[in-house]
């Protein structure tokens, strides 16, 4: 067998097992150091370049030889992220042996093109894993995401009813102190249409931290009962007061989460909440829980 084949080999298949590990915790969320990733693709390399040597020595068919470097993912695996619940496990094991499909192929495809060359081969293995990871697993768990989280509701306000899409944040604990209901942060660009002049005024007063405007606009105003300020406290501001209304219903569209509720109060963003647009309003966890 030739040596310098043998060792190319050896160098891909570490490259390959560690990088693959890799791009499995990040996929996944989970925190791996770097020597773990190091022991566990060393591991899975010392067989896989067992079974290489073996394979070239004519002592195990190729047949055999793919299902045995399968079995390298159980320790690698293992060794590089810790003892983990058995069902979790085998998610990890179906990410790298997924993902180590397709740059096993990315790389064999590079490799042919180049006169299977080491370095070029090298660049194929890692921008297989990189681009698997990045785009194609990375869009697919924003679509589970998406799907988990994202809902379509309507607020209804009177005789006005707004439609849109909003994002269920499991980090938002905000309750109007009045009343103790949940608070749903609602962009104000996506409700001021629905506003009178005379409100959109006073929300624009509160801003800028002309209170006593705010107070002189809705003094005769039904709006009055409805106003709310909700102290917040957040990363970066220590504390501070948001503008916002009692609504009628906040209703959940769509699928198993279809429910509705009479106690929320909605809290105006001057800011958007989704720089790409996707979602305009932050729904408070226990929307559904309170749901009547």
């Amino acid at each position: 067998m030739n040596g310098g084949v043998m060792v190319n080999a050896c160098v891909m298949t570490l490259v390959m097992q560690w990088l693959t590990l890799w791009a499995t915790a990040a996929v996944l969320g989970y925190r791996a150091r770097h020597l773990r990733l190091l022991a566990g693709s060393a591991a899975a390399g010392a067989i896989d370049a067992a079974i290489i040597a073996m394979f070239f020595a004519d002592r195990i068919p190729a047949g055999a030889a793919v299902p045995l470097a399968v079995l390298s993912i159980i320790p690698a695996a293992r060794v590089a992220l810790g003892r983990l619940p058995l069902a979790r496990f085998l998610l990890v094991c179906a990410h790298v042996l997924g993902i180590s499909m397709l740059a096993f192929g990315g790389a064999l495809a590079t490799a042919y093109l180049t006169g299977w060359r080491l370095v070029p081969t090298l660049i194929g293995l890692v921008g297989t894993v990189l681009l698997t990871a990045e785009i194609g697993w990375g869009l697919v768990h924003r679509r589970i995401r998406d799907w988990l989280l994202f809902v379509p509701i309507e607020v209804r306000l009177g005789e006005v009813t707004l439609k849109l899409n909003a994002l269920i944040d499991t980090g938002n604990r905000l309750r109007d102190p009045m009343t103790g209901s949940p608070v749903i942060l609602l962009e104000y660009s996506a409700v001021a249409d629905a506003l009178p002049e005379r409100v959109r005024r006073a929300f624009m007063a509160f801003d800028a931290g002309d209170f006593g405007l705010v107070s002189e606009l809705l003094a005769d105003s039904r709006w009055l009962s409805r106003f709310r300020v909700i102290p917040f406290v957040s990363v970066g501001e220590e504390r501070g007061l948001l503008a916002g209304f009692r609504v009628d219903e906040v209703r959940v569209l769509g699928g198993p989460r279809a429910t509705s509720s009479r106690n929320a109060v909605v809290g105006l963003l001057m800011r958007r909440v989704s720089p790409e647009g996707a979602f305009a309003a932050l729904l408070h966890p226990d929307i559904l829980a309170e749901a009547s």
